[in-house]
């Protein structure tokens, strides 16, 4: 009995699907996401844990900061990539950009990390940060697992025109299960806005095949308990 357990153990995980992560550089598939605007601050510098995520979302999103964070900041110079900045006051009505609107978060050299209470599949953020004529900076995105080992990561080099206004990528992760408690952006001068995460309901139909190929292993692992 204890080997048809094992093997309806080992036909779950496959039918539910091995996890894995794909890099993109894409919003498309966080349409229906949760984010985090950092429209509720203005201007915070600190270096203490900052929970970002339960007055706009209901999810416990915590952020641990790098050195020179500004949470609400609402003017960045990006040299060579533009400028990010001017997008509306909260109060007098917001104004929409390529990036998001009102403020973002920006951090001059330390990595940012952030915390979910609640394990996520997908995460990401629009991001940009400061760029030298001739130089190709890079961020590196980090996904992290339920003890902090990583998942998956992986560098990008944005580039947008000097005379942008608010421009960036959409850089994140989705996985084929929902084992995401924590992402990271490292690089310097990094602007980042709408942190955006999911935990998608399974599809009705592939709920129904996990179900259904579950019942047909049960039935045959009573089919062959001895009989008393």
């Amino acid at each position: 009995m204890k080997t048809c357990l094992k093997t309806l153990a080992l036909a779950a995980c496959f039918l539910a699907g091995g996890a894995h992560a794909d890099a993109v550089d894409s919003d498309a598939a966080f349409g229906s996401a949760l984010r985090v605007s950092f429209n509720g601050f203005d201007g915070l510098i600190t270096r203490d844990p900052v929970e970002l995520g339960l007055a706009e979302t209901g999810r416990r999103v915590v952020l641990n900061p790098g050195e020179g964070t500004e949470i609400g900041a609402n003017a960045r110079d990006l040299g060579e990539n533009g400028l990010w900045g001017a997008r509306g006051n909260p109060l007098d009505g917001l104004t929409p950009t390529p990036t998001g609107s009102g403020n973002f978060l920006a951090s001059s050299s330390g990595p940012v990390h952030f915390s979910f209470g609640e394990a996520v599949q997908s995460v990401g953020a629009y991001l940009n940060q400061f760029r030298l004529d001739g130089e190709t900076p890079s961020l590196l995105l980090t996904a992290y697992g339920q003890n902090g080992a990583v998942l998956e990561s992986f560098s990008y080099s944005i580039q947008t025109a000097f005379d942008s206004y608010n421009e960036g990528k959409f850089l994140g992760f989705v996985r084929t299960q929902a084992d995401i408690y924590g992402f990271s952006v490292a690089g310097s001068n990094v602007s980042l806005d709408e942190l955006s995460f999911a935990t998608p309901v399974p599809e009705p139909q592939s709920a129904a095949l996990l179900l259904g190929g579950l019942g047909l292993l049960l039935a045959w692992a009573q089919r062959r308990r001895p009989q008393a």
